[in-house]
C-alpha cells in the first residue's frame, strides 16, 4: 500500500442542464492520462444544480447505473482511477424526498460504497436567495461513512456537515486518515466560513481534508463560493480558487501520523 494519493479536484459551476454538465466533466478528465491520477473527486449537485423536479434523475440513478452513473463507471474504468462522485439525487423507499447521494467508485468501475448527507441546508442567508430549506426537497441521512482505499481509510461527509464536527469527530474514531467533502457552499457563507471550518475539522482530528466546491453563478439568485481545497493535518492548504478548474494535488498519508505524533489529541480526549 502505497501513502500517496493523486486526487484530481473538479470544480466547476453547474447548471440545470444534465448534458452541459457531464460534457464540461468530459473536458476537465479528457486531458489526464489513463493511470495519472489514482482518485478524481467532484463537487456536490455536480451533474444538475437548481432543479425543481428532481424525479426524472433520482428515480434513474437507484443504482447508479442510469445516464449519470454509467458516465461516473465509464471514466473511472477509462482513468484507471477511483471516482468520488459529488451528490446527485437518489429515490428511497418509504419517502417522497430523495436523499443526496454520494456515490464511490472504483477504477474497475464498480460501485463501492455510498454516503447520503445527514445534515441539510435549512437557514436564512442574506444573499439574493435568502432562505435555504434544502429539507423540502431531500431527506436526511444517518449513517456516518468510512471506506477503505488501497491507500488508507477515507471518509465522506458533504456541505452543511462541515458545520457539525461530531459527524467528523466519528469519521476519525472510525479510522478516517482523509475526509473527502463535495460541497455547494453559497458564496456568502463560504466567504465567511469556509476556509476556518475546513481547517478546523482537519486540525482538530489530524486528518486531510479535501473539500471539492462549486462556484460561480448558477442563476441570477445562486452564486458558490469555490476555493476548493485540501488542508493537510497541520492545517496547509491548497486552494483552487474561485473559479471553475480542475487541478491534481497529491497526499502524502504519512504525514497523517507525523502529525498525529506531534499532537497526540486523539489520546488526550476526556470527554
Amino acid at each position: 500500500m502505497t501513502s500517496q494519493i493523486r486526487m484530481h479536484l473538479v470544480q466547476m459551476t453547474s447548471s440545470k442542464k444534465l448534458d452541459e454538465n457531464l460534457t464540461y466533466i468530459a473536458k476537465e478528465l479528457s486531458s489526464l492520462p489513463a493511470n495519472s491520477v489514482d482518485m478524481v473527486v467532484l463537487p456536490e449537485m455536480f451533474a444538475q444544480f437548481g432543479v425543481s423536479d428532481q424525479r426524472p434523475l433520482a428515480q434513474g440513478e437507484e443504482h447508479f447505473d442510469g445516464k449519470v452513473g454509467q458516465f461516473i463507471r465509464d471514466w473511472a474504468r477509462r482513468l484507471n482511477a477511483w471516482v468520488i462522485a459529488g451528490t446527485i439525487p437518489v429515490t428511497v423507499p418509504g419517502d417522497a424526498r430523495p436523499v443526496a447521494r454520494c456515490h464511490v467508485i472504483d477504477n474497475n468501475g464498480t460501485l463501492v460504497i455510498h454516503y447520503d448527507k445527514i445534515h441539510l441546508f435549512d437557514a436564512l442567508v442574506s444573499d439574493s436567495h435568502g432562505q435555504y430549506r434544502e429539507s423540502d426537497s431531500y431527506s436526511p441521512g444517518h449513517e456516518a461513512v468510512v471506506f477503505d482505499s488501497p491507500w488508507g481509510k477515507v471518509g465522506l461527509a458533504v456541505c452543511y456537515d462541515l458545520r457539525f464536527p461530531e459527524l467528523f469527530r466519528m469519521l476519525n474514531d472510525a479510522g478516517a486518515q482523509v475526509i473527502v467533502l463535495p460541497s455547494a457552499f453559497t458564496a456568502k457563507t463560504g466567504q465567511a466560513h469556509w476556509e476556518i471550518l475546513c481547517r478546523a475539522r482537519a486540525v482538530e482530528n489530524g486528518v486531510f481534508m479535501v473539500a471539492v466546491n462549486q462556484c460561480g453563478l448558477h442563476d441570477c439568485q445562486r452564486s458558490t463560493w469555490g476555493h476548493s481545497m485540501v488542508v493537510d493535518p497541520w492545517g496547509d492548504i491548497t486552494d483552487l480558487g474561485g473559479q471553475q478548474t480542475s487541478q491534481t494535488v497529491v497526499l502524502d498519508l504519512d504525514r497523517v501520523l507525523a502529525v498525529r505524533q506531534q499532537l497526540p489529541v486523539n489520546h488526550h480526549r476526556r470527554l
